[in-house]
């Protein structure tokens, strides 16, 4: 199982292994967040292990 830590301070866990559905799974855009594991980006096509923990960053722009 894997924990998701929201921007918002939330916590969610998933199934899953792979960052891309990992965020599917939680209902988060891949291009709307900056994924997080141990302090370093990671991109959504990486494989995590059980119990990895990761951090979802907001992405916020402005024109």
């Amino acid at each position: 199982m894997v924990t998701v830590e929201f921007p918002d301070g939330t916590f969610r866990q998933s199934e899953k292994n792979r960052i891309k559905d990992i965020l599917r799974d939680v209902g988060q855009n891949e291009h709307a967040v900056l994924v997080v594991i141990d302090g370093c980006l990671v991109t959504p096509d990486i494989c995590v292990k059980n119990g990895t923990e990761i951090k979802l960053i907001s992405v916020v722009s402005g024109g």
